[in-house]
């Protein structure tokens, strides 16, 4: 019974922080990211460590909506991860923009020059 009620606690700790992950990915605050998944992780050795049958397992992730957090989470992720490449890919049409103008400003001068 003291296992049952570890992994049901250990459950709803996994869905906290699962869903503290959307909030940070929602916030744009990366940097965070990597130690909030560590203590996940934690959770997730800790889940293992416990004596326990998969209908067990199956039952307290099924009553804490793992599957739903997870799906939330995955798709912010796919979101934000699109919006950082839009930008990337604009950022570089800017830079390749900038450096045609550079070298039509320096033909220029040199055209000038020359007559």
């Amino acid at each position: 019974m003291g296992d049952t009620l570890n992994l049901e606690e250990e459950f709803i700790e996994y869905k906290d922080i699962t869903l503290t992950i959307i909030e940070t990915v929602k916030a744009e605050k990366y940097e965070k990211l990597d130690e909030i998944f560590a203590q996940r992780q934690l959770i997730l050795d800790d889940m293992n460590k416990i004596d326990c049958s998969k209908e067990e397992m199956k039952k307290f992730y099924m009553q804490c909506e793992i599957e739903n957090s997870e799906k939330v989470l995955a798709h912010e992720m796919k979101v934000r991860k699109d919006d950082l490449l839009k930008k990337i890919k604009q950022n570089g049409k800017k830079q390749i923009g900038m450096a045609g103008y550079n070298n039509i400003s320096a033909k220029a001068v040199f055209l000038s020059k020359e007559i």
